[in-house]
């Protein structure tokens, strides 16, 4: 399903404060985004065709069976192709987790099991796993599952078990009317890096302190009240950049990477009043921002990561219009696409916008936040068209019209993989 037929719907205000202000001021600040990788960082709102995780799993009445469910080591599975990244990780995915680990029988993958039990080092009630991929904190557990990793994007197939009921408010694909999305998200409060110079514990602070954000998100569904599966995008790209490295190989196809969560928090059905500040206007408006309900905790993360690069396609076409605007090349992965554009020296990078077309010439959708890499699920990639656009005319006039798009661009290219 096209991203763009949902722009013409009214975005409830419910959601979350983090899209709620991509909303308000995306449109604003979209250029200045684009100049630090993070254009249409909020898009968060793709539309995904989730009803349900799969049958007779989702919203099951009796809470004790969830840990009976084939659910760890196939949350790709059961979530992939619903979540607004979609990809076929199931079908090269690294399994941490299998299910008889949630019995405490079998331990991770490689004879990593281990039979230890008390209190979690942060002091809170819990318990040490059977695996170092599974770890309880304040009476929940969060187990990685399962991972798939390619040249330009890490996808974590997560699952978070509760001790007692979440809120039934986190569950708005049921409970809340008017809600557009077909998958629920939970918010993170993470450190995230990695065992590569440039890319460590303190390095990746200072970059998400300057506008790089750790994983934040995290979209799935519900398998039941205490229950939830969902998948986390790590975009490499955007870590890369943070690093200030060009180098294509900082991250080897093997490699660590240290995910830290220390809250895990849902958005109620309830508000309060918040004042802002218009940055065109000055006026002070008030914002409904809804109430949160968090799950402070440790839940510290190695994750040992094989990156699949024999999937990566890359034409390299270096080939430009008149006035210096084109395409350098053009990359391809198993599930995202991207290409790099070409510009004059004495243009500003955030007054163009790339855009690609499937073989059908039907616009892709993109592939998590950021506006310029798309999904290839479900889409004959064998060929696309690359449009360079400029960026106002495309959000004015071009965005929603497939056609429009080809015929206004100031630049196209076909690519043939």
């Amino acid at each position: 399903m096209q991203n763009d037929r949902f722009d013409a719907i009214p975005i409830p205000r419910e959601l979350s404060r983090i899209v709620q202000a991509g909303i308000q001021e995306g449109i604003r600040e979209q250029r200045k985004l684009h100049k630090s990788k993070l254009l249409l960082r909020f898009g968060v709102t793709a539309a995904a065709a989730l009803v349900v995780v799969c049958a007779g799993v989702l919203m099951v009445s009796n809470p004790s069976l969830a840990a009976r469910l084939p659910l760890i080591g196939r949350i790709f599975t059961m979530v992939q192709g619903k979540v607004s990244y979609k990809g076929d990780f199931s079908d090269s995915a690294k399994v941490y987790v299998e299910e008889e680990a949630l019995q405490g029988n079998e331990g991770a993958q490689g004879g990593e099991a281990a039979d230890a039990s008390g209190e979690s080092d942060d002091g809170l009630s819990g318990k040490n796993s059977a695996s170092p991929y599974m770890q309880t904190s304040n009476g929940l557990t969060v187990t990685v599952s399962e991972a798939n990793c390619t040249k330009q994007a890490l996808y974590l197939a997560l699952c978070i078990e509760n001790e007692e009921d979440f809120p039934a408010d986190f569950i708005k694909t049921k409970n809340m009317e008017g809600y557009i999305l077909d998958y629920d998200i939970l918010y993170l409060r993470t450190d995230s890096y990695y065992n590569v110079p440039g890319m460590g514990k303190e390095e990746r602070k200072n970059a998400a302190a300057n506008g790089f954000p750790t994983p934040y998100y995290i979209e799935g569904n519900f398998v039941d009240s205490k229950t939830f599966a969902g998948i986390i995008m790590v975009s490499l790209d955007d870590d890369l950049l943070c690093a200030d490295t060009a180098e294509e190989d900082t991250l080897s196809e093997q490699f660590t990477y240290y995910l830290e969560i220390s809250d895990i928090y849902g958005e109620l059905l309830e508000y309060e009043e918040t004042q802002a500040r218009d940055p065109e206007t000055g006026e002070v408006v008030s914002i409904p921002e809804p109430l949160t309900k968090h799950y402070a905790g440790t839940w510290n993360f190695e994750i040992e990561v094989n990156r699949n690069l024999e999937d990566t396609q890359t034409v390299r076409l270096n080939k430009t219009n008149e006035d210096g605007v084109g395409v350098a090349f053009v990359e391809k992965t198993a599930f995202e696409i991207r290409a790099q554009i070409l510009l004059p020296e004495d243009v500003e990078r955030s007054d163009y916008v790339i855009t690609v077309l499937d073989a059908d010439k039907k616009r892709l959708d993109t592939q998590g936040g950021n506006g310029e890499v798309f999904s290839t699920y479900g889409r004959n990639t064998d060929t696309v068209y690359v449009y360079v656009c400029d960026y106002m005319q495309f959000m004015d006039e071009l965005k929603g019209d497939d056609q429009k798009i080809i015929d206004g661009a100031l630049f196209g290219v076909k690519v043939d993989f």
